[in-house]
């Protein structure tokens, strides 16, 4: 079906992420249309001074067309209009000598809309809740929900988004997995592929299309972007939304994306209060700074971490026979996988090795204080103790592809018709 035709666009059955991109398309256009009807007009008139009214439909306004020209006249070059204001905005300074310089100050003020209207007021700070949808709909229904888990999420995440609007929340996505993953095509060769699962339930099948349905009528943003997971689409607008931005998850692998600007909700409980009877809910919420002093790894590192650790619900192995805290140490140490790899093909008989491994000895035995050496003989000792050397010497062929595993994708192209509605 055309969607596009003559002074009509067949909206029917669009969903929001395509309406956002005729909206986008179209807006580009008319921004862009009067610039090029005043190329043409400067153009015409020069060619045939005498004629060139006849160049433009009868129907049109000459003064229309005249004062595009005259615009384009005063930015006659590309580089004049690179600026994201609006036709407006150009035509508005244009009569200006330091019209360039005021364009530039329109759009650094925010101000590129077609009425350009200064205002004292700051602009409203946006806060968004990025919503793990796949796993809460599989706790629900692995909880007892069963064929009332799509309805229990959605009521779930509209009571969670209410709480939070009154706290300030402006935006709302419902992140899901699309239903091919390209992560699978990185371990095809593996022994042990990436997410083993057993065959889904039909009807957890039907609920997960319920439940997208379900948000969706209810006025929520929901993404699936082919190919990716969840958690990127969520990493991406952690990276990309301009505002703070919360993530709804308890996937470990969303604590790279912590930052300043990103934070995590764990989890929301409800309680009923005993006075009221009101449910009141209960957040437990990630900082990136929480993270880090609990942890002694910084978001920048989860991902080298997570390399070295694996991921045996996903079916990443990771480094063979170092664990949780043995990742820990090394990352603690050594900051990044290469570099724990690196340490580890130092060989035993080496002299400076041995020199380390000596220090490290005394300094543990209390039987030297120089502190200067002890950075490097611990790093010495965390190899040698939890033996790890071996693991890490092995694992190097895979810490490519694995890495590819445990990183989230922050660079999808992503909608932002995230604004909960009444905002």
């Amino acid at each position: 079906m055309t969607r596009m035709r003559k002074r009509f666009l067949e909206c029917k059955g669009l969903t929001m992420e395509q309406a956002e991109a005729y909206a986008t398309g179209l807006c580009e256009s008319q921004r862009d249309v009067m610039f090029q009807l005043g190329d043409l007009f400067r153009y015409c008139a020069a060619r045939w001074p005498d004629h060139f009214p006849q160049v433009f439909p009868e129907w049109v306004s000459p003064g229309l067309i005249s004062r595009a020209g005259g615009v384009c006249e005063k930015y006659p070059n590309e580089d004049d209009r690179e600026s994201e204001a609006t036709y407006t905005v150009y035509m508005q300074h244009s009569g200006k000598e330091d019209r360039l310089e005021r364009v530039e100050a329109s759009v650094e003020a925010g101000r590129t809309s077609d009425e350009e209207r200064a205002t004292k007021e700051a602009p409203a700070k946006r806060w968004l809740l990025a919503v793990d949808v796949h796993y809460y709909l599989h706790r629900f229904w692995f909880s007892g929900a069963g064929v009332e888990a799509a309805v229990g999420v959605a009521d779930w995440i509209a009571n969670t988004a209410k709480r939070l609007g009154e706290k300030g929340l402006t935006d709302l996505v419902c992140c899901f997995d699309s239903r091919m993953n390209h992560r699978k095509e990185l371990t095809k060769d593996w022994e042990h592929e990436y997410k083993p699962r057993a065959p889904k339930d039909p009807e957890l099948g039907q609920q997960l299309t319920l439940v997208q349905q379900l948000l969706r009528d209810a006025g929520w943003c929901c993404v699936s972007i082919d190919g990716m997971e969840g958690d990127d689409v969520m990493a991406s607008y952690a990276k990309q939304f301009p505002g703070h931005v919360t993530l709804l998850t308890q996937d470990k692998d969303a604590r790279q994306s912590l930052s300043e600007k990103c934070n995590m909700l764990l989890d929301v409980s409800w309680i009923e209060d005993e006075t009221s009877g009101e449910n009141i809910p209960q957040y437990k919420w990630l900082s990136a700074k929480d993270h880090t002093e609990t942890t002694g790894i910084t978001p920048a590192q989860w991902c080298d971490y997570q390399t070295i650790w694996g991921d045996a619900t996903d079916g990443i192995k990771g480094a063979v026979g170092i664990g949780e805290k043995g990742a820990a140490d090394l990352i603690k140490q050594f900051g990044t996988v290469e570099k724990a790899i690196e340490a580890a093909k130092e060989d035993e008989s080496n002299v400076a090795f041995a020199e380390a491994h000596a220090k490290a000895k005394a300094i543990i035995d209390g039987k030297d204080e120089d502190k200067a050496a002890a950075k490097a003989a611990k790093a010495c000792e965390v190899l040698i103790k939890a033996k790890p050397r071996k693991a890490l010497i092995e694992f190097e062929p895979f810490v490519e592809t694995t890495r590819k595993l445990v990183t989230m994708r922050d660079d999808l192209d992503i909608p932002m018709t995230t604004l909960i509605q009444g905002k």
